[in-house]
């Protein structure tokens, strides 16, 4: 219907052209298109994806991987520390929670041109795309909101980890506050870390494409957004595929680590184990 047709014929056309790329897709053929080059001459898609999905994971990998080193320092450092210095660190954890991805990197990108206006120096690019300090401000600007969550989800579960009796019976056997903390809390608390760095992708990739057109750095949100504004259909649903697979992937792996870390989570328990078989067979019956 974005093309302007009525939903009847735009559900016909709609139907006729997903079995077809379906069909293609099964063999290995995913069209072409003119975007991601310099001129309007076609290219496949698989080039395309090929070019600028790298470009996105590259982006996202060090936003994540930023966020979640930030993240859960700060959150430790709130849990062990006072309560005043807690609420101040959670209150910032605020800012980053509430305030969109697009304001975020005016705000950035104003402070940069300000500096540079007073200093007379550049001291980061604005914009464009490079594997330098071009990546440096829309890397900022996507983990803002991770650091917020992964900070807020490791000083609740950090917190209530102390607190357990298995934390206490190490510290009465006369154990160093750097080994509890990594041989005993770190160890019950990296599942609710690792969930909200998986909850955490989604809003990075929700604003991926935004923060992608906004630093001009070309990667698959950013061609993504291109491809809607030129009704490019083939690319739009190629790019969409492509990104919702990476995110499938990113939450299988995470699901997998969580029983390398928690070896209870590794098999099912014998109670559930026999519910779960009990009420298949009542299904089969």
């Amino acid at each position: 219907m974005a093309t302007g047709a009525e939903f009847s014929p735009a559900l016909r056309g709609a139907l006729g052209s997903t079995a077809g790329y379906l069909g293609d897709l099964l063999q290995g053929e995913m069209g072409t298109t003119t975007l991601g080059g310099e001129t309007l001459r076609p290219r496949p898609m698989t080039e395309v994806i090929a070019e600028r999905i790298p470009r996105s994971l590259g982006l996202l990998g060090a936003s994540l991987l930023f966020a979640a080193l930030v993240g859960v320092a700060l959150g430790i450092w709130a849990a062990r520390s006072s309560s005043r210095r807690s609420l101040g660190i959670l209150t910032a954890t605020l800012v980053g929670v509430s305030v969109p991805s697009f304001f975020i990197a005016f705000l950035l990108q104003w402070l940069v041109i300000m500096l540079t206006q007073k200093t007379g120096r550049t001291l980061v690019p604005v914009g464009g795309f490079g594997w330098n300090q071009r990546m440096l401000l829309p890397m900022l600007v996507l983990a803002a909101r991770p650091i917020a969550q992964i900070t807020r989800i490791t000083f609740s579960t950090i917190r209530g980890a102390y607190e357990q009796d298995y934390v206490r019976t190490a510290s009465g056997k006369g154990l160093g506050g750097r080994r509890i903390l990594s041989v005993h809390v770190l160890r019950n608390a990296a599942i609710p870390i690792l969930a909200i760095i998986g909850i955490s992708l989604v809003y990075a990739l929700s604003s991926l494409p935004v923060v992608e057109l906004y630093f001009g750095w070309s990667g698959a949100g950013f061609t993504l957004l291109k491809s809607i504004a030129r009704q490019d259909t083939n690319a739009t649903v190629s790019l969409a595929l492509c990104l919702g697979l990476l995110f499938i992937f990113i939450n299988l792996v995470l699901d997998l680590s969580y029983r390398l870390i928690d070896p209870r989570l590794s098999g099912t328990p014998e109670h559930i184990a026999q519910a779960e078989r009990g009420g298949l067979l009542k299904r089969l019956r």
